[in-house]
């Protein structure tokens, strides 16, 4: 994994600790934020495949409980941008 700052607004925070610890929802602010990024990119990535813009781009289904993609955008060789996706798979789902 690799490690990102954010900065975050003080309430953002003060809720998130609420969610964390023994008697939270999360074991912790880096889990937490995780679960909430993998959620807004399976979300967002669906809604993508949606818009006619991206149709163009062959894109399998996405199975959400293995699977997750990220955008990358790119440059073609005319610069201009072109977005393409890039595939994890999901090795461990924490439960709670």
């Amino acid at each position: 994994m690799k490690i990102v700052t954010v900065n975050i607004p003080e309430t953002y925070l003060e809720s998130i600790e609420r969610l964390i610890g023994e008697d939270g929802l999360y074991p912790s602010r880096s889990e937490l934020i995780r679960c909430a990024v993998r959620d807004f990119l399976i979300k967002e990535l669906k809604r993508a495949n949606e818009m006619i813009k991206y149709k163009e781009v062959k894109v399998e289904e996405l199975d959400d409980k293995n699977y997750v993609r990220v955008p990358i955008e790119k440059m073609d060789e005319n610069n201009e941008p072109v977005r393409e996706f890039k595939t994890y798979k999901i090795i461990k789902r924490l439960e709670y």
